[in-house]
């Protein structure tokens, strides 16, 4: 998917199909890299959304790091939101 597809996809609850064929539910964020002047996307899986979003209200500004991996957005070729 291309930066621009991907946004509406951003922070929300979805499944995405990855180009090896795995399908998993997370949720996709976006974090800007200030020492490398770019935005970088981090995919955290269904079962760390809770800890991530309780690390985020405490502030932890590391959560993504800690609890998802750095993925590249073009690797993902379908995404469907999951209420």
């Amino acid at each position: 998917m291309s930066s621009r597809e991907i946004q509406h996809y951003i922070f929300q609850n979805g499944q995405f199909t990855f180009s090896d064929g795995a399908t998993n539910e997370g949720m996709v964020i976006s974090r800007y890299n200030i020492s490398l002047a770019r935005i970088e996307y981090y995919f955290i899986p269904d079962s760390n959304i809770l800890a991530y979003r309780s690390a985020r209200a405490q502030h932890d500004v590391h959560a993504h790091k800690s609890l998802g991996h750095l993925i590249d957005i073009s690797k993902i070729t379908s995404a469907q939101l999951i209420n």
